[in-house]
């Protein structure tokens, strides 16, 4: 664990064991409900799709991320296995063949981590290619307007929040969600009704349910 720690504050990996450790810190916060998926991915699905339609070919970054799977796969969950990856190819690496702490040698290093990483990304998301695509199948076809749901970030308000919606006939479905502008945050638990959906966004719009009170 020491020889571990001391190669991951080198100079030249210490930027990916700081890129790891924000990842760590996202999803802890996801976990907690502090935050979403939906602020990266939602981005990245523009650029993806002008890619594919030959709108911006010249976007290497976007095109890199459809070749590791991001078009399906959410890209926060892609992110994250690069860079797991791209820290440890880069710690073995110059683990057993940079024992004298070159840095030209560590760059060279660098390129193969990289190259290394991102065909492990290519193996590791593949599998989950079908499977995201029928669940995106399913929240596509299931309506789920005028639906009731659960609030389950910690909160959802105007700007942010997500609330999970049974499904009949498969997994609940986790829906990003907005309320009204002057609407009272409605805190996790709680039910709200699915109003609408933005077709640009994807995002629907929800109003606050009353509580019913417990039944002495």
């Amino acid at each position: 664990m020491k020889e571990l720690w001391e190669q991951a504050i080198l100079p030249y990996n210490l930027p990916f064991t700081i890129l790891l450790g924000l990842v760590v810190v996202y999803w802890l916060l996801t976990l907690l409900g502090a935050i979403g998926l939906d602020s990266v991915d939602a981005d990245l699905d523009v650029h993806v799709h002008d890619v594919h339609d030959g709108g911006h070919l010249g976007d290497i970054p976007a095109t890199m991320l459809r070749v590791v799977n991001a078009g399906a796969v959410p890209l926060t969950v892609v992110l994250s296995i690069l860079v797991l990856t791209l820290w440890m190819f880069s710690i073995v690496l110059n683990f057993y063949f940079n024992p004298g702490h070159s840095m030209l040698l560590a760059g060279g290093f660098f390129l193969a981590a990289f190259i290394l990483a991102v065909v492990a990304t290519k193996i590791i998301t593949q599998p989950l290619v079908p499977f995201m695509r029928r669940l995106k199948a399913a929240e596509d076809t299931a309506p789920v307007l005028g639906e009731v749901g659960i609030v389950r970030s910690i909160q959802i308000d105007s700007s942010y929040g997500q609330v999970e919606v049974e499904r009949p006939d498969g997994a609940p479905a986790l829906l990003n969600a907005r309320l009204g502008p002057d609407s009272e945050p409605v805190l996790r638990g709680n039910p709200v009704a699915i109003i609408s959906m933005d077709e640009a966004s994807g995002i629907y719009l929800v109003r606050a349910l009353p509580v019913s009170p417990p039944i002495d």
